[in-house]
């Protein structure tokens, strides 16, 4: 009897070891590994319906995991090539703006607050000494942009191979999904509803997080560079990027890059005479209200809303320390623990609570279970 205890305890000590080894050996590739089993989890349903068409699991999930491959790849190349472009522009035309002294052509012959401020700002580009300092910004820039960009290349590899870690756990998890699903069925110690409950909200949550946050960002920034493109701007595309990070930002969001563009093209368009320029400010700024802002304050909140069902509070922190703790991927990682944390409580409430019955009816006379009956009435009411 002795010996048969030793046993399971080597064997449960051998079983800790190995996977602690297990898990430092896939660190790397942990957000990866993540990346592709939400990728699988979001395109299941497509799955399933090619699934019927095809009729073979394998081929299914190759097609599924190939035009995830063209989706990241086409757009990130045609990405970098105009992104390269327009870099370069901004940059000539930033350096040739300080080195003629003037931020905004004058033609402002009138003395009022707007002609004023422009007449103050070209002559401070004049000084020598401003002009010097700005162009040392402007060269500091484009070093830290460079060795950016550097580092990037230099971490393509693992790029790569994160990818390809990305793409093969998509492919593997919707081939054998269900089978390993079935497995973990049986090692999870929670009843087969609860089990469900932890699966539906692990649905709900990846729902609200990547189509209500991540989706609805990309598509603002998507809507926001059309505006900047069909109201004049240059280097839209660099600001649709720059929009959609913004997009990310609570309360102010898109507006903080939107908003100052409407006015320089308003304020040039005054100072310059040119009518066209200043209606074209006007209408990227109505275009911001009406149009931008409403994907954000329409359709966001009604996604989150709906399906979440996780209080903002703990979305909130669940985001900002998954950033701190885990990097770009801790603002999935981070919610996930959080709503999970929440519906395990809810399970420990449903099963642990109601053997309190007795002791709260000591207290107040009703049962745990009429205080939950009680309180769903009162909600009902």
């Amino acid at each position: 009897m002795e010996k048969e205890g030793n046993g399971r305890y080597i064997f449960f000590g051998l079983l800790a070891v190995v996977a602690i080894a297990s898990f430092i050996t896939v660190i790397p590739f942990i957000g990866s590994v993540i990346i592709g089993a939400i990728l699988a989890f979001i395109f299941h349903p497509l799955f399933e319906w090619v699934h019927r068409k095809v009729k073979y699991r394998a081929l299914s999930a190759f097609l599924i995991a190939f035009v995830l491959l063209l989706l990241v790849t086409i757009p990130s190349a045609i990405f970098i090539k105009n992104l390269a472009g327009e870099s370069q522009y901004l940059y000539l035309r930033t350096k040739q703006l300080v080195f003629s002294g003037s931020l905004i052509e004058d033609r402002c012959y009138e003395d009022t607050f707007l002609c004023r401020s422009v007449k103050n700002v070209n002559s401070l580009l004049r000084d020598e000494k401003t002009r010097t300092y700005l162009l040392q910004l402007i060269n500091d820039g484009i070093s830290s942009f460079t060795s950016q960009l550097s580092a990037i290349l230099f971490s393509l590899p693992h790029l790569v191979l994160g990818l390809m870690v990305t793409l093969f756990t998509t492919y593997y998890l919707l081939v054998d999904g269900p089978q390993l699903m079935k497995r973990l069925a049986t090692t999870i110690p929670l009843k087969v509803h609860h089990q469900d409950q932890v699966i539906k909200q692990f649905g709900d949550v990846t729902y609200a997080l990547i189509y209500g946050a991540l989706i609805v960002a990309v598509l603002q920034g998507a809507i926001a560079a059309f505006g900047f493109w069909l109201f004049g701007v240059k280097g839209f595309l660099w600001w649709g990027v720059v929009t959609t990070f913004f997009a990310l930002v609570p309360f102010v969001g898109t507006a903080l890059i939107w908003v100052p563009i409407s006015a320089f093209l308003v304020l040039s368009g005054y100072v310059g005479g040119e009518q066209s320029i200043m209606l074209s400010g006007l209408g990227l700024f109505l275009y911001g209200v009406f149009v931008i802002s409403a994907v954000d304050n329409i359709i966001k909140p009604y996604i989150i809303a709906e399906r979440a069902r996780v209080h903002p509070l703990l979305v909130m922190v669940g985001v900002l320390g998954g950033l701190y703790m885990f990097g770009p991927i801790g603002a999935i990682i981070g919610p996930f623990l959080l709503a999970l944390l929440q519906t395990l409580f809810e399970i420990y409430e449903r099963e642990r609570l109601p053997h309190l019955d007795e002791i709260g009816s000591l207290f107040n006379g009703h049962t745990h279970k009429q205080h939950r009956a009680a309180e769903a009435k009162h909600k009902r009411a």
